[in-house]
């Protein structure tokens, strides 16, 4: 293969760099990506198949179909749904390295939730979207998720999974119909979203009520026989997962008060014990366990709303 000289590794240099940019430019505003910029961001959605020797390599079932995220990204964007967003799992080995697992966001231009401010729009600060998860190494099946998206502090709500029907459709079959069949039933049920989300906002929470729900949100997080509402506070500062950390997020209003709780427990903005030394917390980094802490936190606030 010939050596690249050095005018031309200059100017792969420079498109690589304004692939970059332009990329992370439109993820931050929320625009549609085209497959280079997808790619760019997530490279193993672009497997488009996989030969019998690979399926064997990965020890996958003879039944295992191999579904191309392409093809689903493909059949969303025919019904309107755009990708705006794209990330991939680091391989945990050598041999699932181009098989992992990714998640990609789409959102669709009718479904932005504009707000009137004295009467004057202003732009959307939530969005209604929907959440793909794949992978090629038969560690996770092809899953469709209905979240919503908070501009203010870039974290989302996502949706609990019973309540809007999580497509999880194994590796033995793409179907079009079915996708098709959730992403109207997503759509349909949009409104019903949002007016949870509404009433979150018009939810007050007595103190004792932000106490409790924290309580119940850091148990998301650790995990154990020893630990529950009685003597969680004990390990984790309850009062630091309820800090506020922009002027949007005071008050004691359930939206609030989620928000603040969600993006400190997702981030890792708070601390706990190891004995006696205090220790900060982690930043939820894993994708899917990010969207399943999200899904059990919406669980708990949505029992509360009004």
């Amino acid at each position: 293969m010939p050596e690249l000289n050095n005018t031309e590794f200059d100017l792969n240099a420079r498109i690589q760099k304004q692939l970059h940019d332009n990329t992370h430019e439109k993820v931050k505003n929320h625009q549609a990506l085209n497959d280079d910029e997808i790619k760019y961001l997530c490279p193993v959605a672009f497997k488009r198949r996989m030969v019998k020797s690979e399926i064997a390599k990965l020890g996958l079932s003879k039944h295992y179909s191999f579904v191309p995220t392409t093809k689903v990204v493909d059949d969303l964007r025919s019904m309107g749904w755009e990708c705006v967003d794209a990330k991939q799992v680091k391989a945990r080995k050598r041999s699932t390295n181009g098989y992992q697992k990714h998640m990609l966001t789409f959102e669709h231009p009718d479904y932005k939730v504009d707000k009137l401010v004295n009467g004057v729009p202003e732009p959307a600060t939530e969005y209604p979207q929907l959440l793909l998860t794949n992978s090629h190494d038969g560690g996770n099946a092809f899953t469709l998720s209905a979240g919503i998206f908070r501009l203010i502090c870039s974290n989302g709500l996502v949706i609990k999974s019973e309540d809007y029907g999580d497509a999880r459709l194994i590796h033995k079959g793409y179907s079009f119909d079915a996708v098709q069949k959730l992403v109207t039933d997503f759509t349909a049920e949009i409104d019903t979203a949002l007016q949870k989300v509404t009433a979150m906002k018009r939810t007050q929470l007595t103190t004792d009520q932000i106490i409790a729900f924290a309580k119940q949100a850091a148990l998301l997080r650790f995990k154990s026989n020893s630990y529950n509402e009685g003597n969680i506070a004990d390990v984790v500062d309850i009062d630091g997962l309820t800090d506020s950390t922009r002027p949007e997020d005071i008050g004691n209003g359930l939206w609030e008060v989620y928000n603040r709780v969600q993006e400190s427990l997702i981030n890792g903005n708070y601390y706990y014990k190891v004995g006696v030394k205090s220790r900060k917390g982690r930043k939820i980094s894993n994708f899917k366990q990010n969207i399943d802490v999200n899904k059990k936190l919406s669980e708990i606030a949505f029992e509360l709303a009004a």
